[in-house]
């Protein structure tokens, strides 16, 4: 009989599966995960490598579309944990 260890990658797989299907079934995690990849995205773009003559520009929008996103997910999530406690 085997045993999975812990570099096992069926359970590695798993593990995404579960995540991927969490972010599938709720819009305001989605929102936020796209927010996260978006401030992952700017802090490439602000890293010393140049890539554009831009970067700094192209990484502030992004910045901001990261915030925006998890700030008005956040927002939205309290709004209805708010209206739903009524």
């Amino acid at each position: 009989m085997a045993t999975a260890s812990e570099s096992d990658p069926r359970r590695t797989n798993e593990l995404l599966y579960r995540l991927l299907k969490l972010l599938r079934g709720s819009l305001l995690l989605s929102i936020v995960a796209i927010g996260v990849l978006l401030l992952l995205l700017a802090a490439v773009f602000e890293a010393p490598v140049e890539l554009t003559s831009q970067d700094g520009v192209i990484a502030g929008m992004l910045g901001v579309f990261g915030i925006s996103a998890i700030v008005s997910a956040g927002s939205f999530y309290v709004l209805l944990k708010r209206f739903r406690s009524r």
